[in-house]
């Protein structure tokens, strides 16, 4: 993955050689453009003037189904068995998680914006019991870790634009939930299903953005850092992103579609959580935990009028490389509006 990190960095310094040589140039207003702001999964992807401010909600729904180990389509069987050998109780057939958002961010000055976004999400897993076929499904939901970002221009021109982001995640959302299983007594949830990190995580990235006429491209990288061990000794694994899309805006640039991929690399856990007394499955095993994957997306973006827009992305997994056996993530579809004064 250093070297998708690498080479991202490479690609920006490039394209935001074309800002640096013109940072000078004064703003000329635009008609607003449904693509001056990225697919609507890419979060911080714009600043605001100063004294602006702007709302969002979006809801992001996940589908897992099926099994994949390594790079490739797993079974029944291999799901069943343990990585360091025996068979688990349980075995995860699916996975659902949906989730809402609620955003806002202020423009403190021309060069400085403030982010904010909290969460609540809602997980649903069906598992079933190897010795009976008994079927069961899991559940938890609440709020989850809430997120905070400083976003600094460093660069802007009639047509392209540059700045980074620096944030930290707070732990806010659950990392003790439990449900009944298959006994008669609640156990602690795999780490899926868990809300949060339970730990403080670094947020940093860099967005560059540049428009055209009839055409518009942006790339962003941005990782999350965790820092020390959440109250349950475990870890979860860092994440670095690298996102580009490219969007054709008509309708008096009113509407756009985007074709999106991100790369992505999310370590293993580190550590167990105290409180999973007995490994049933394998969404409760570190081992099976962090992956490699390469995401594609079709988006649309509408500005409804100049202060409430709207996106809807479609994401499909190209890639996927996973430790160990995990769900094979189908697709995520996300909604999104804002309003802006």
């Amino acid at each position: 993955m250093n070297f998708f990190i690498g080479l991202f960095y490479i690609l920006l310094v490039g394209l935001s050689s074309q800002v640096l040589a013109d940072t000078e140039s004064s703003e000329v207003a635009k008609l607003l453009r449904a693509d001056s702001h990225a697919p609507i999964s890419i979060m911080g992807d714009h600043t605001h003037k100063e004294s602006q401010v702007m709302f969002s909600y979006r809801f992001m729904t996940m589908k897992m189904d099926g099994y994949q180990s390594g790079s490739s389509s797993s079974n029944y069987t291999k799901a069943r068995t343990h990585s360091l050998g025996g068979h688990y109780m349980t075995i995860p057939q699916e996975m659902t998680m949906n989730m809402h958002m609620i955003g806002a961010m202020y423009g403190t000055s021309d060069d400085l914006t403030f982010m904010v976004m909290g969460s609540y999400i809602d997980n649903e897993m069906k598992v079933i019991k190897h010795t009976n076929a008994k079927k069961r499904t899991l559940e938890s939901n609440g709020f989850g870790d809430t997120k905070i970002a400083i976003l600094r221009k460093l660069a802007n021109n009639d047509n392209a634009k540059l700045h980074a982001t620096l944030g930290l995640s707070l732990p806010t959302g659950s990392i003790s939930k439990k449900d009944l299983m298959f006994g008669t007594k609640e156990e602690t949830l795999g780490y899926n299903m868990q809300l949060g990190s339970g730990t403080y995580d670094v947020l940093p990235g860099f967005t560059y953005a540049y428009s055209e006429d009839t055409y518009s491209y942006g790339a962003q990288i941005s990782s999350v850092i965790r820092v020390g061990e959440n109250s349950k000794e475990y870890v979860l694994g860092n994440i670095y992103k690298s996102n580009i899309w490219f969007a054709l805006p008509f309708n008096d640039k009113r509407t756009s579609f985007s074709l999106a991929t991100e790369l992505k690399s999310q370590g293993k856990i580190r550590g167990n959580h105290k409180d999973i007394k007995t490994i049933m499955n394998f969404a409760q095993n570190p081992d099976s935990s962090g992956s490699r994957t390469i995401d594609i997306s079709l988006a649309i973006n509408h500005v409804f009028a100049d202060k409430i827009r709207a996106g809807l992305e479609y994401r499909m997994p190209a890639y996927n490389d996973v430790n160990s056996v995990q769900l094979d993530t189908e697709n995520t579809v996300m909604f999104g509006l804002g309003y802006a004064y």
